[in-house]
C-alpha cells in the first residue's frame, strides 16, 4: 500500500519492462502539470506537519522541565509524545521522498537506498497506525478497568514498545522485494531509465496480492477495527455511568467515577480515530483497487490519484491541532 499513487505505480509486474512499458509506448514518463501541483502541495504539507508536530514535541519538553524532580509526564502525554514522533517520522520520510521522486520521475539513488528508503517509508506508515491503536486500547482500559491500569504502569510502555517493534518487523520484506530495474524500449535497447520497484520479486501473482492485502490489513483494516471496538467500549461505558448519575463526572477515582479530564481525553481519542479514518480511507480504497485491477490506472485520472494521496497527508497535520483544541 505504501507504493500506490507513487512514481513506481504500474511497474510492479514482470510485464513492466516489455511492450506495455512507457518506453514501448513512445517515450519516458515526465512530470506533468498535475504532478507539479502534487509536488508543491506535498512540500507545503511537509512544512505544515513538521512545524505542528515539532512544536508539540517542544511543548512536551517544556512540560517535562517544569515538573518537579522525579515526576513523570502523565500516561496520556507519553502516548501523545510517541504518536507525535511517529507522525513526525512519517512526515520527514514519506513526504520528501514522494515529492522528490515525482520531480525526478525515475530512481537515481541506487539499489541500497531503494531498499532502505522503501523499508523506512512503510515503517513510518505502520508506526502512526499502530500508535493510534495503542492510544485506543489504553483509553479503553482506563475507563473500563481504571484500577488495573493505575496499578500496572508497565502496560503502557509495553504497548508502545510493541507498536514500534511490529512496525519495524512488518516493514522488513521491503528490503527484499524492492530493487532497481532499467527499462528497455520495444527494440530491447535501454534508455537509461531506472526505477525502484518490486519487479518480479514474487513467484506468483497471488503472492504479491497476498502481501499487498496483508500490508493493507495491518495499515488500515486491523487498526480501524480495533479503534472502532475501543471507541465503542468507551462510549458504552461513559453512557452507562452518566445514565446512573448525570452529575457523576467528577474527580473521584475511589467511587469509580470518571474525571472531567479523562472525559476530555476520551473525546480526543475519538477525534484522533475519526481523523485517521477520514484521511486514509480514500487512499487505501484506491490502492486496493489498483492491486487487484492494475488497469484502473488508465481509468482513474492522475489528478484524482494525486488528490487522494495528498488528502492522506492531512492526517499527521490534524493530530497536533486536535490535541490543541481539546487542551483549550
Amino acid at each position: 500500500m505504501a507504493n500506490s499513487a507513487s512514481p513506481e505505480q504500474g511497474q510492479n509486474h514482470c510485464s513492466a519492462v516489455n511492450s506495455s512499458s512507457p518506453l514501448a509506448q513512445g517515450g519516458l514518463p515526465t512530470l506533468t502539470l498535475s504532478g507539479k501541483i502534487r509536488v508543491t502541495v506535498t512540500f507545503f504539507l511537509f512544512l505544515l506537519s513538521t512545524t505542528f508536530n515539532a512544536s508539540f514535541l517542544l511543548k512536551l519538553q517544556k512540560w517535562t522541565q517544569r515538573k518537579e524532580k522525579g515526576k513523570k509526564l502523565s500516561r496520556m502525554k507519553v502516548l501523545l509524545k510517541h504518536l507525535t514522533l511517529a507522525n513526525l517520522l512519517e512526515t520527514l520520510i514519506v513526504m520528501p521522498l514522494d515529492g522528490m521522486w515525482n520531480i525526478t520521475v525515475q530512481w537515481y539513488a541506487g539499489e541500497p537506498l531503494c531498499k532502505v528508503l522503501s523499508y523506512l517509508k512503510l515503517f513510518s506508515m505502520y508506526a502512526p497506525a499502530f500508535m493510534m491503536v495503542v492510544i485506543g486500547l489504553d483509553r479503553s482500559l482506563a475507563i473500563t478497568r481504571p484500577l488495573a491500569v493505575k496499578s500496572n504502569s508497565r502496560l503502557g510502555r509495553f504497548m508502545i514498545g510493541l507498536a514500534w517493534l511490529l512496525s519495524s518487523i512488518f516493514a522488513g520484506p521491503q528490503l527484499y522485494i524492492f530493487r532497481v530495474i532499467h527499462l528497455a524500449d520495444s527494440s530491447g535497447q535501454t534508455e537509461g531509465f531506472s526505477q525502484c520497484v518490486t519487479h518480479c520479486s514474487f513467484p506468483q501473482w497471488w503472492h504479491q496480492a497476498f502481501y499487498n492485502f496483508f500490508t493493507f490489513s495491518c495499515l488500515f483494516i486491523i487498526p480501524l477495527l480495533l479503534m472502532l471496538i475501543c471507541n465503542a467500549k468507551i462510549i458504552l461505558t461513559l453512557t452507562r455511568v452518566l445514565q446512573q448519575d448525570p452529575h457523576n463526572v467528577q474527580l473521584n477515582q475511589s467511587r469509580n467515577n470518571i474525571p472531567r479530564a479523562r472525559v476530555r481525553t476520551l473525546k480526543m481519542t475519538v477525534a484522533f480515530a475519526t481523523s485517521f479514518i477520514v484521511c486514509w480511507t480514500p487512499y487505501y480504497v484506491l490502492g486496493i483497487w489498483y492491486w487487484f485491477d492494475p488497469e484502473m490506472v488508465n481509468r482513474v485520472s492522475d489528478p484524482v490519484n494525486h488528490f487522494f494521496f495528498l488528502f492522506a497527508f492531512l492526517n499527521p497535520c490534524f493530530d497536533p491541532l486536535i490535541y490543541g483544541y481539546f487542551s483549550l
